[in-house]
């Protein structure tokens, strides 16, 4: 009888061990080319915080359902918001045009720059080597589409989405060769193709440690002020640190920048009360490493105002 009762108090406690243990775990899933800062923000959290335990259960994977924190790095439509979830903004990211480096068009962009008007008929306008001169003049084709190879994505994702909104299309607007995978398989691609062009964040496009461009890739510069020639004001993509710098301190509307948000459970009990701690260092010390990943801070006034959402939404 003593024995039983040994094994049935015993059971009990590891049983309340590991629901303590998994009180304390935060499931996360989203987009995948956040999952570098997830990770360092996992880790410095840890630091002042060893008992919260964490698991990133990629998208698309097994028990990603599970997960009590979805990040997402475009605007959902109220449709794409898991039922019983809030989302709050806690970050930005800037999207740029991007070839190999040994493009035969760079020489000319890197001269004159690409004017947004010329990237949307680029990527969105179907150009057909048929048409006579002035057909392609009136239907205002990108003219050098020809010499180029266009990749993008074959999944609907956040980065395309983005990317297309942001020049007044959806993705399934874009042109090009359709890529498995995740944003790196994009660049992948183009690092094997000299003609390779396609789109990518700056947490991909840049050597996080140099701040420079990868080795075999190369931004094509936007002329943002579309006068037909890059000015030294706009000379600002061969440093990732000058870059980002530019981009939160002046819009440009010429270049691709969506927010990422995150979603959590509207109601708060026991089960997950454990993420509410974790965002909201998020939103205060997880933001100082944003610029090493190459992502970009929200505007002061739009953080304040989602760290007082995020408190009324959490508080029940």
């Amino acid at each position: 009888m003593r024995i039983n009762t040994f094994i049935i108090s015993s059971s009990l406690l590891l049983l309340g061990s590991l629901q303590a243990q998994n009180n304390n775990k935060i499931i996360i899933t989203g987009s995948r080319f956040t999952y570098p800062l997830v990770e360092k923000w996992i880790a410095e959290y840890q630091k002042s915080n060893p008992s919260a335990t964490f698991r990133i259960n990629p998208r698309g994977g097994t028990n990603a359902d599970s997960a009590n924190l979805i990040i997402n790095a475009h605007e959902l439509a109220a449709a794409e918001i898991r039922p019983g979830y809030k989302v709050v903004n806690i970050s930005r990211y800037a999207i740029l045009p991007v070839a190999n480096s040994n493009n035969s068009l760079l020489s000319e962009w890197l001269k004159s720059g690409i004017k947004k008007k010329d990237i949307t008929r680029l990527f969105f306008e179907k150009w057909d080597p048929s048409e006579d001169e002035e057909n392609k003049k009136d239907k205002k084709k990108y003219k050098h589409a020809h010499k180029l190879t266009l990749y993008t994505r074959q999944q609907q994702a956040c980065a395309p989405t983005t990317f297309a909104r942001n020049y007044g299309h959806e993705q399934k607007d874009l042109l090009g060769k359709g890529i498995g995978g995740d944003d790196k398989h994009l660049l992948d691609a183009v690092l094997r193709d000299s003609n390779g062009v396609t789109y990518n964040n700056l947490g991909f496009i840049y050597d996080l440690k140099s701040r420079k461009q990868r080795e075999g890739l190369s931004v094509i510069p936007i002329d943002l002020n579309s006068n037909g020639t890059l000015d030294e004001t706009e000379k600002i993509y061969d440093n990732l640190d000058l870059l980002v710098d530019r981009l939160e301190t002046e819009k440009q509307e010429e270049i691709a920048v969506g927010n990422i948000n995150i979603s959590f459970p509207e109601k708060v009990d026991a089960s997950n009360k454990h993420y509410v701690d974790f965002v909201n260092w998020v939103l205060t010390n997880g933001q100082q490493y944003l610029h090493e990943y190459g992502f970009l801070n929200l505007p002061q006034n739009d953080l304040t105002k989602q760290k007082d959402l995020f408190n009324q939404f959490a508080k029940n």
